[in-house]
């Protein structure tokens, strides 16, 4: 019998690029916007058809970074951008399983929005093609319009997240884990002996509130979990919303990797997890009493959100020891912060196991949470590949350190980071080896311009007219952490972090209730930053104070403490029994951590004691607003003006200078992640309203802008050359705080 082959040919285009990034999670919508907003014209290249990656409509997994275990940690830039505009539209949290197209939209219009940009979504790229170290195009196929693109470009990016690109053009890749003697790496975390084998993938869910009684059926092939321990340590919660309703949405631990390939086996995982995702439901319906007889089954991902697969080598293979002990490195460009999280091998399969250490034994806090660490560029391109860099879960970095800088919002910074560094490459002719070497201060200059945050680096830019300008406003608040009608039971030791701005602290005083006569200690010691909690550092000063039982007021702790000026301060308190502390809301550069008597380090709230201090420190002068940082660090590096409205802030150039930008970085209260905001959110702290004015003689003032309805941290004025020797900022209202706040001012001539 004669078979007849009927084949169809698609039609080829041919596209030419500075830079191509491939991966349209959060760190290449990062990496394209910040390479496209630097010149590059740029391509973005998604295989699905929205964006966001695991974070999108079609997976769900909200988007993780530093903030969730460390204070003011939040990361800053361009996905600050994006998270506020969502928070201000959207009528859901960004949680697990909740999150709607609005989150989609969003990252559609922000990448839209770019004229140096072009978005190719549906397209899947299948073959790349390279001469000698270099890559010089890649192929692929776009879904409903029957075409083959091939881009050609100077720089790759992949942000994949399976290193496609990478594997494709032969890059040097890792798969699997290394055995603990490799790089001395923790047991909990890594193998005697390296094996292949990868956290797992997850399927999330969403429910709805019906308001009648419903039943589930499970299909025959649904797992079967008939009681709570079936689910060990597997906790299963609602999500309840601030209205008092609830849903069950989730979760990340219906996960399946081992002994399962996270690429090759993909189809066999989905198809497992599906089993396990509608046997969850099952048990939430019909065993045991979680009250979801109301509540119905409404949307079920059908694509895995993946964990891990490749990881490409770099010319540095970063470590856990890096991320433990913030190594750091000279080319430094984005950090991250969320736990060591490597979870169970074979996720759900390993019913004996808790789905990751922690959730098993809170007492590993001590092994598994870090403090803010630096992220090198070296780990950020490929260390075979020249032209090839990378952002996401592909990068250079071991099994152990891929558990903290897998998550998504770790990425994006990332993300912005090598865009940023390929727009340079592309201007200079470098390869990404060759910027490490020749250009990496001005690229790390230009993300910090650009409001991301890299430890230790401060505005040196000398293009700044603002930078060490005289500074003077209509007021400043002094630091005022008052009770807000919270205490906390001095169960834990806890250890407050507060800014100091004199050369002494004579007394300080806490607000306390008591229920026994007993005595508490008070140790003082300096801390280098915010984020180091956990630094060993010599006492200044140790105090003890007997307090009789039915007390409650301002405790008086007489320290009599010489200490220096503009710097970060903290005190512990050991556990004591029958003491209440209150509780305040917490300032910029001000947190509280907590920690079991027979842990070796704290864990930061987002909460503070109630604290006074004699003689009062004024933390937020403002000339914090030139100092170099815009976020709390090793200073509050905020000024906050007292209560009402107007204030102003006036800076002084000196003398007559030309510019034509203005950048204005406000407080987006960085210690709060967005998965805990409410519906429709913008930040109270932020300024709402205000003008700039300009004057050569701060006689007669010009208004050169107006703007209503802000809600964004950073925003840049462009408008045409003035002559001017003062500039005024002036705030009329805030989105709710009584007091204007401002990071920073930068001043610019710009072409």
């Amino acid at each position: 019998m004669k078979v007849n082959v009927i084949s169809m040919s698609l039609h080829l285009e041919f596209k030419k690029y500075d830079i191509v990034v491939i991966g349209g999670g959060l760190a290449g919508i990062c990496a394209a916007i910040s390479a496209a907003r630097h010149g590059a014209k740029t391509a973005l290249i998604e295989a699905r058809p929205v964006l966001g990656g695991n974070s999108s409509s079609l997976i769900r997994v909200n988007p993780g970074g530093a903030a969730s275990f460390n204070p003011w940690a939040r990361e800053t830039g361009i996905i600050e951008e994006i998270l506020a505009e969502h928070q201000r539209r959207t009528h859901v949290p960004l949680r697990n399983g909740l999150i709607s197209s609005q989150w989609d939209l969003v990252l559609y219009e922000w990448v839209k929005k770019e004229n140096n940009l072009d978005l190719y979504l549906n397209t899947y790229i299948f073959e790349v093609s390279r001469k000698d170290a270099r890559i010089k195009s890649v192929r692929g196929v776009q879904i409903g319009s029957e075409k083959i693109i091939e881009f050609h470009g100077k720089i790759f990016i992949d942000c994949t997240g399976d290193a496609t690109v990478g594997y494709l053009a032969g890059a040097e890749y890792k798969m699997g884990r290394e055995s603990r003697k490799e790089f001395n790496e923790n047991p909990i975390h890594a193998p005697e002996e390296a094996d292949n084998k990868t956290q797992g993938s997850s399927l999330l869910f969403k429910s709805v509130d019906v308001k009648r009684r419903v039943k589930y059926e499970p299909p025959p092939w649904a797992i079967k979990y008939t009681s709570e321990h079936s689910l060990y340590k597997r906790h299963h919660p609602p999500q309840v919303f601030i209205e008092g309703s609830k849903v069950y949405a989730g979760y990340w631990w219906i996960e399946i990797g081992a002994p399962y390939n996270t690429i090759s086996d993909n189809e066999k995982i989905r198809d497992e997890l599906l089993r396990h995702l509608l046997g969850v439901w099952d048990h939430i319906k019909n065993y045991g009493d979680h009250g979801a007889e109301t509540i119905v089954l409404e949307w079920v991902g059908f694509i895995p959100g993946k964990r891990e697969s490749r990881r490409l080598i770099g010319d540095y293979i970063l470590t856990e020891h890096d991320l433990r002990n913030q190594t750091f490195f000279p080319d430094r460009v984005a950090y991250g912060g969320w736990m060591i999280d490597v979870h169970t091998m074979g996720g759900i399969l390993a019913k004996d196991k808790p789905p990751e250490p922690l959730a098993g034994n809170e007492d590993l806090s001590d092994i598994i949470v870090v403090e803010p660490y630096s992220i090198p560029l070296r780990s950020l391109y490929s260390h075979n590949i020249d032209n090839l860099m990378m952002a996401g879960r592909d990068i250079s970095a071991t099994h152990v350190a891929m558990g903290s800088t897998r998550l998504m919002l770790t990425g994006a910074v990332m993300g912005q980071a090598v865009g940023t560094a390929a727009a340079l490459c592309v201007k200079y002719n470098l390869t990404p080896r060759e910027l490490v070497s020749r250009k990496i201060k001005e690229l790390q200059q230009l993300l910090v311009k650009d409001d991301a945050f890299i430890i230790g680096v401060s505005n040196e830019d000398p293009n700044d007219l603002a930078r060490n300008t005289c500074v003077k406003a209509s007021s400043h608040l002094p630091l005022t952490l008052e009770p807000n009608g919270s205490m906390i039971e001095l169960s834990y030791d806890l250890m407050q972090v507060f800014p100091v701005s004199s050369d002494r602290i004579n007394n300080l005083y806490l607000h306390v209730r008591t229920e026994v006569n007993t005595m508490i200690k008070v140790i003082l010691s300096p801390i280098d930053s915010i984020w180091s909690l956990n630094t060993p550092k010599e006492a200044i000063k140790k105090v003890e104070v007997i307090l009789e039982k039915g007390f409650e007021g301002w405790v008086k702790i007489p320290l009599n403490a010489a200490v220096k000026p503009k710097k970060l301060y903290r005190i512990e308190i050991p556990a004591t029994h029958g003491v209440f502390l209150s509780l305040a809301n917490a300032l910029p550069g001000v947190c509280l951590g907590w920690k079991k008597p027979y842990w070796n380090r704290y864990r930061s709230r987002k909460d503070s004691l109630a604290l006074r201090i004699d003689p009062t420190s004024y933390p937020f002068m403002p000339e914090n607003i030139v100092n170099g940082c815009a976020r709390p660090y090793q200073w509050t590096n905020i000024w906050i003006s007292s209560e009402g409205f107007p204030q102003t802030v006036l800076l002084d150039l000196g003398e007559i200078k030309e510019f034509n930008t203005i950048y204005l970085t406000f407080d987006t209260n960085l210690n709060f992640e967005y998965t805990r905001l409410p519906p429709f959110y913008v930040f109270p702290e932020c300024v709402k309203s205000y003008t700039i004015e300009v004057s050569r003689d701060k006689e007669e003032f010009e208004k050169i802008l107006d703007v209503m309805g802000n809600y964004q941290r950073r925003r840049v004025h462009r408008f045409g050359n003035k002559m001017a020797r003062y500039v005024k900022v002036t705030i009329h209202e805030s989105n709710g705080d009584q007091h204007a706040r401002i990071y920073e001012i930068r001043i610019y001539k710009e072409e």
